[in-house]
């Protein structure tokens, strides 16, 4: 591993690392420093939401419900695909972060680019692997047939240009672990540009849902071209060049804590991604416009989880810093002022889109009888996202600190002991409403069950880097 002296780049005061900020920025109060650092990561959060939703406006709107529900099919799938880009670079970050907290820029940047090799040989391997498995693999989790061809076109075109995703999704939450937030919004402003420019030209020329696709991988490509001649341009410590090619391919004293922290951030997404295929095959099982529903749902339920994932990214990203400078007492602090922006964030979404449902699903499609299944969805489920946005801000402080145990085992017993089961036994006895009772019941018992463990357990621990 790279000294700092080694690359050139001595010990410095992360506080003026943050953000971009002055230097003065460590001296103001921890909320205004907290909102600061958060609106950019809020509003990439949004912007990406946004595209989606605007994505599959264009989609339902241009081409229609049968293929609105072919692209909201593959969604769950493609969680369980990038949940290894995330896991990677989650765990990733929580090292970056405490080193940078710690002025160690130089074995930062050694973690970030095992990361990214990592996370390039995954995609590159998903990529190849989907040509064959896509199809038998919606199939298998009962894609409806009159949307099964459009689905597996989609999603073949779509996993090509998974390389250039898991690659991105890295760069951005590792950048984000170095206190950088600005450089991953711009980026993915940038990818949203192309793709919301180019989506509609596709379509419009013939391509149909496989120019949605071409769209957005082109949107993916773009975005990381530019981070990472901005990163160059700007002689930034984590800027690619030769040395970071050749720590591509890691030691493994670099890789294995890496992995250890990033491992269970991986299962974690991964089970939620296997759940929501099992809750797909259940849906399709009534209908192609249940389907559809449910893609509705998906993109709503983003717009309320986003602001509550920023204020989460923001509490990993500073409580990282505070125990890397070894600031226990500022750590700590970070989780409390995060606590209350997320609960005021996310209370108020749940609350607007529970009191007018029909409203938003409206903005998706004309179906009526699509929006009326969305609006039930809405109204069962929205209301929970609140301890579930809350529960990921104390999992956020926690994995921050190195505890990644603990969170991914509450998560997944709920998952497969929760929300599975009471999904399952609600639709066999209510028909198509049920299906959505396994989100309430499984979101609630996470945020109970991780406060009981933050209260027992993180909060007497010692806060003590794991660099």
């Amino acid at each position: 591993m790279n000294s700092d002296s080694a690359t050139g780049l001595g010990a410095h005061d992360p506080s003026e690392t943050i953000a971009g900020q002055e230097p003065s920025f460590s001296t103001r109060p921890l909320p205004v420093r907290f909102l600061i650092f958060m609106m950019p990561v809020l509003l990439d959060c949004v912007l990406q939401s946004a595209s989606g939703t605007i994505g599959n406006i264009y989609v339902g709107r241009l081409l229609g419900p049968d293929d609105l529900a072919a692209a909201s099919s593959f969604f769950p799938l493609l969680l369980v695909l990038i949940s290894c880009g995330v896991g990677l670079g989650t765990g990733a970050s929580v090292l970056v972060g405490q080193y940078w907290g710690a002025g160690q820029a130089g074995r930062a940047r050694v973690v970030a680019s095992a990361a990214l090799g990592v996370g390039l040989a995954i995609g590159v391997i998903i990529a190849a692997a989907s040509q064959v498995a896509i199809r038998p693999t919606l199939t298998l989790f009962g894609t409806p047939e009159n949307v099964l061809d459009h689905a597996a076109r989609y999603a073949g075109t779509l996993l090509l240009g998974t390389p250039a995703l898991a690659m991105l999704i890295i760069a951005s939450i590792v950048l984000r672990g170095a206190g950088d937030n600005v450089r991953p919004l711009v980026s993915m402003t940038t990818q949203i540009i192309v793709t919301l420019i180019a989506t509609p030209l596709a379509i419009r020329a013939g391509l149909g849902l496989d120019g949605a696709a071409f769209a957005t991988l082109a949107g993916w490509t773009v975005a990381l071209l530019y981070m990472a001649l901005s990163l160059r341009r700007a002689k930034h410590p984590l800027a690619p060049d030769v040395t970071m090619l050749r720590e591509l391919v890691p030691a493994s004293s670099v890789l294995l804590p890496v992995l250890r922290l990033g491992l269970p951030a991986m299962v974690e997404i991964m089970t939620m991604g296997l759940a929501e295929i099992a809750l797909v095959g259940r849906i399709n099982a009534f209908g192609s416009d249940m389907t559809a529903a449910y893609g509705l749902f998906m993109q709503t339920l983003t717009y309320i989880e986003y602001p509550g994932m920023a204020v989460g990214i923001t509490v990993s990203v500073l409580c990282a810093h505070a125990i890397g400078a070894r600031n226990e007492p500022e750590a700590r602090a970070v989780l409390r002022v995060g606590f209350r922006v997320g609960l005021i964030m996310t209370g108020c979404l749940a609350l607007t889109v529970t009191l007018a449902p029909g409203a938003v699903a409206s903005l998706f499609t004309t179906d009526r009888h699509v929006i009326g299944l969305a609006e039930h969805a809405f109204r069962t489920v929205m209301w929970s996202a609140v301890p579930l946005a809350l529960c990921g801000v104390v999992g956020a402080a926690m994995r921050a600190s190195g505890d990644v145990i603990g969170p991914m085992t509450i998560q997944l017993c709920c998952i497969i002991l929760i929300e599975l089961p009471v999904g399952a036994i609600a639709a066999r006895l209510c028909g198509a409403p049920g299906v959505w009772f396994g989100y309430p019941a499984s979101f609630s018992a996470m945020f109970i069950i991780t406060v009981i463990y933050w209260a027992v357990r993180w909060r007497q621990r010692p806060l003590i880097p794991v660099i």
